[in-house]
């Protein structure tokens, strides 16, 4: 995370810097002055993700590069006296022909020397040819420009535009993120009962999403000395908007933790915390895995499986938990606790997965 430049934290520096990066298209400029506000008038600040930053960047970028044509002689959009209009039109544009970006690369590179500026991909426009954007892809596009234009209110240089709303998805989002079937759920931990150390692994994963309610990347983040056995707990220290938790384990559960970690040892890199290594594969060998590593594993089990194409990712083994959750228990404020709800509205969505108990309803009605 960059650290905020002192032109950002002197009131009269930051307007003179805010309005001569939007004057010169000054991309990196404009996203140092996000973070920066991000870090310091932001509702998390220091403690705000690193993926929610890059999220608010890809927004920020895809829109400059919306506003900003890089072959145009002239911007598109004066962002600093941008209207309501513009930005519906931005979100049009985004309906009709997608981001502005090709490739969504989010991080950026550090020049060698100090003092260093990132140096950030080129946004290139995709045209009438890109694809167009889901509902819930443009609330978080417009997210990160809003995240600029308050940053810009900071700077005092420009105001955020009122009354701009997304498009609202007509299709529920328990219809759009489904849960994985029970049935399907016990093929998978079928497929990975083997015996070889990686189906274990890639075990332990499935299980402490889809039976624990644990993000991927809080599996991914889990640190051995975050596992209590004897107390049948486990300790989520780095949840979603840095919240802890302390999540009860099955006991068969407990017995499969306990069984992994032990073959873990023979595996893991020196000092390395983390429960879940990588086994084999060059420099990662040993280390931490990564979000994005076991949701390649995660979806290769799938493909093999010959799971329908509308399940994919990891999500869906944390909604698997959510269901089976208030299954069990039809109390939305349980099933908030074990997911580390702290509204159950939230955990209301576990109620309308329950296709199961629709089955019951259905077939009740055959004669």
């Amino acid at each position: 995370m960059l650290v905020p430049l002192a032109n950002w934290q002197n009131p009269s520096k930051r307007r003179i810097e805010a309005i001569r990066a939007a004057q010169e298209r000054d991309e990196a400029a404009l996203l140092e002055l996000l973070e920066a506000y991000l870090i310091l008038k932001g509702r998390k600040r220091a403690s705000l993700s690193p993926k929610t930053l890059e999220t608010y960047r890809l927004g920020v970028r895809d829109f400059l590069a919306w506003a900003w044509p890089p072959d145009a002689p002239a911007p598109q959009v004066q962002i600093l006296k941008a209207t309501a209009d513009d930005l519906d039109r931005y979100i049009a544009d985004l309906q009709t022909k997608g981001s502005h970006l090709v490739g969504h690369t989010l991080e950026y590179r550090r020049q060698p020397r100090l003092p260093a500026k990132p140096v950030w991909p080129t946004a290139t426009p995709l045209g009438a040819n890109g694809p167009s954007l889901k509902p819930s892809s443009i609330a978080t596009y417009l997210a990160g420009v809003r995240a600029l234009y308050r940053a810009l209110e900071w700077a005092d240089a420009a105001t955020l535009p009122s009354g701009v709303m997304a498009p609202r998805d007509p299709t529920p989002a328990y219809e759009r993120r489904p849960a994985l079937p029970v049935s399907l759920y016990k093929k998978l931990l079928a497929h990975l009962e083997t015996g070889e150390p990686h189906h274990r692994r890639d075990r332990i994963a499935a299980r402490l999403m889809a039976e624990a309610g644990l993000r991927i990347s809080e599996v991914v983040h889990l640190q051995v000395q975050d596992i209590h056995l004897a107390e049948r707990l486990l300790e989520v220290k780095r949840g979603k908007g840095s919240k802890s938790r302390s999540v009860p384990l099955s006991k068969s559960l407990v017995a499969e933790l306990q069984d992994w970690l032990r073959i873990r040892l023979a595996h893991a890199a020196a000092g390395e915390p983390r429960v879940l290594v990588n086994l084999g594969g060059r420099k990662a060998d040993g280390r931490g895995m990564t979000v994005r590593g076991l949701r390649e594993i995660l979806n290769g089990h799938y493909r093999a499986l010959g799971f329908p194409a509308r399940y994919s990712g990891a999500h869906l083994l944390r909604h698997t938990a959510g269901t089976r959750f208030y299954q069990v228990s039809r109390d939305l404020h349980a099933t908030a606790r074990l997911l580390g709800h702290s509204n159950i509205n939230t955990s209301a969505i576990y109620a309308k997965m329950d296709l199961e108990g629709l089955f019951e309803v259905v077939d009740k009605l055959e004669v």
